[in-house]
């Protein structure tokens, strides 16, 4: 028995150095995206790139009859596939999903150097007509993607009927709580943290976003940086900075929460978008919004409490 344990121990050594040492592509993200992208294609029947007024949008659907439309807006942290993974297969059971990849993320391009969220949203709306949706549709989005499911809603809400925001930078995040967060890390701006180039930045990353700790080797950590962030590092400050620059606009706005029945979904350790922001949110409109935390959760409670997270946006959408 403890030769097995053994033997087991050093195949899983050969593995992760296999995985972490290879000259393109590290094995380990070719094996995540397969399995996404395998993930895709059983569950959802298209899988496709939209030519928009100023973007290339890809996108995968479904389009069954008798099912309601949900559009999942993913974060910074990755594209629309590898985000809802664990989501894809449940919720492909009640809704017609549409899982966009956000402009400059995954397969979604666009040379116009726009990189406002409202432009994000004009685009991926104008894609979505395009398939001949007609309905109002649901609408949920995580971190980033939760401000642009809520610039979504303030911009089209007649094409909206309800609308989760998780974990989201929705009104009251303000750059002096992104400032307070990435010094408690000990790290030089939210940038940094969101959009690592340092090991020491991707730890806090961790740190802040994820539940479960991996104390990868610093060699590990190095190869993640170097391929999962850097590539995208002037891409990802970009759209940073423009938030940064528009936070007086982007606070101004009620994205109307009065109008749209919500549910705020938070992680009741996020280190990132502190839950503060969203009780503030529920406060603010707290006859149009509900409000479930996942207490042992970070940014990351999609994946932490997966089967909680999945039934409590079906009960949510379809009640």
């Amino acid at each position: 028995m403890q030769k097995n344990k053994i033997y087991v121990v050093l195949l899983l050594c050969t593995l992760m150095f296999n995985a972490f040492t290879q000259n393109k592509t590290p094995y380990v993200f070719k094996l995540q995206d397969k399995y996404a992208k395998k993930t895709i294609r059983k569950y959802l029947e298209h899988d496709t790139l939209l030519k928009t007024s100023g973007a290339i949008i890809h996108i995968s659907y479904s389009s069954q009859l008798n099912k309601p439309y949900l559009l999942l807006i993913h974060g910074m942290g990755g594209n629309a596939r590898t985000t809802w993974s664990s989501q894809i297969k449940e919720l492909s059971k009640s809704f017609n999903l549409i899982l966009p990849d956000l402009i400059y993320f995954g397969e979604s391009t666009s040379l116009s150097g726009n990189y406002s969220v409202e432009f994000q949203v004009e685009q991926i709306h104008e894609a979505i007509s395009s398939l001949g949706i007609q309905q109002p549709i649901n609408v949920l989005g995580f971190s980033y993607g939760g401000l642009t499911a809520a610039i979504y809603n303030q911009l089209f809400q007649s094409s909206v009927k309800k609308l989760i925001i998780m974990d989201g930078p929705v009104k009251f995040f303000s750059a002096e709580m992104a400032d307070s967060i990435a010094n408690s890390v000990g790290i030089k701006g939210l940038n940094n943290i969101i959009s690592p180039t340092t090991i020491e930045g991707f730890s806090a990353l961790q740190k802040l976003a994820v539940s479960s700790e991996f104390n990868f080797p610093k060699r590990i950590r190095r190869k993640i940086v170097n391929y999962y962030f850097l590539p995208y590092k002037e891409v990802r400050d970009k759209q940073m900075n423009y938030l940064i620059d528009k936070k007086e606009y982007y606070q101004s706005l009620n994205y109307n929460l009065d109008k749209t029945t919500t549910l705020l979904i938070w992680g009741g350790r996020d280190g990132v978008i502190p839950i503060s922001v969203g009780n503030a949110l529920h406060n603010a409109y707290p006859s149009t919004t509900q409000m479930v935390v996942f207490p042992k959760a970070k940014h990351d409670a999609h994946f932490k409490a997966t089967k909680k997270f999945n039934k409590a946006v079906i009960n949510f959408f379809l009640n």
